[in-house]
């Protein structure tokens, strides 16, 4: 895992650590909505990697959509029999679900253009989504529908042929939009930031187990090298910062103890007050040489 996930993953423990009070302390999974707070930088990587995703699929879509108004104008002109009426019915409303979708995407493309606000750009992402499915439907009653009156019989093979470029495009932009394992290439960054997400979820798990499992433990060799030491006395900061690093040095063989410490005093710059930093040095550094001993 790269440092910079890795890092991520440091601050997201020490902010779940912060949040939660000494009697509370790691009993039970990481609350849903702080993990949901926590995990918010890579949602928003995700959702803008959807948006840009979902736009490189409907390239072209503007240009296939032309061809309505060519549709609409027979079925205004012919006299229709109450027999053959669901086909104009079905087109026209096929038209209105189009024209919808295209203001959704129209939304999409403006946002993506301008400050790519995640909260605007998953709304604009919703509406797309709802429209595709509706304009999947709409068209599937144009297959559905009979055309006895010779007129609307050509009119029906027109929009079939319509139908055939844009049901491609709303297929791969259902599966832009969905949540099942895709394999298009032009989904890659989504799947990477949807596995980034999942990797992050099972760390930060791995993690907060790993500190449940050993926190007495954890405690007791805070204790031996801070004078006086409760849980309760320690700055919330620090002493989540100290907590996590512990748990780093002394049980999880993955870290190096060098690399333990400084990320521990990069967490108590970015985090802790101006003593932080070197509080959190000097007790890691008394922890090491009575571990080393």
């Amino acid at each position: 895992m790269a440092n910079t996930s890795r890092r991520r993953i440091r601050e997201a423990v020490v902010q779940f650590l912060y949040a939660v009070s000494p009697a509370e302390e790691l009993a039970a999974p990481p609350d849903e909505a702080v993990l949901a707070l926590l995990l918010e930088p890579l949602r928003e990587k995700l959702t803008r990697a959807r948006a840009k995703a979902v736009l490189h699929l409907q390239q072209g879509r503007d240009k296939i959509i032309t061809g309505f108004p060519d549709l609409l104008r027979p079925r205004e002109r012919i006299e229709i029999s109450s027999e053959d009426g669901e086909l104009g019915r079905a087109i026209w409303t096929w038209d209105k679900e189009e024209q919808a979708l295209k203001e959704s995407l129209d939304g999409l493309r403006h946002e993506m253009n301008g400050n790519k606000d995640a909260r605007r750009l998953r709304e604009s992402l919703e509406s797309t989504r709802r429209a595709n499915r509706a304009s999947l439907v709409a068209a599937a009653r144009v297959s559905a529908a009979d055309a006895h009156f010779p007129a609307l019989q050509q009119l029906r093979e027109d929009a079939l042929s319509l139908r055939a470029p844009l049901a491609l495009l709303s297929e791969r932009l259902d599966l832009a939009l969905g949540e099942a394992p895709h394999s298009l290439p032009e989904l890659k960054a989504v799947a990477k930031a949807e596995a980034e997400i999942t990797a992050t979820c099972d760390r930060i798990e791995s993690y907060l187990e790993g500190l449940r499992t050993h926190l007495p433990g954890i405690d007791h060799h805070l204790a031996s090298v801070i004078e006086n030491f409760t849980p309760e006395r320690l700055y919330r900061v620090d002493r989540a910062i100290l907590r996590l690093a512990t748990y780093e040095l002394l049980f999880d063989d993955e870290i190096p103890p060098a690399v333990a410490i400084d990320e521990a005093i990069e967490l108590a710059r970015s985090f802790g007050t101006t003593e932080s930093p070197k509080f959190v040095n000097g007790v890691l550094d008394r922890l090491m040489k009575e571990h080393s001993n």
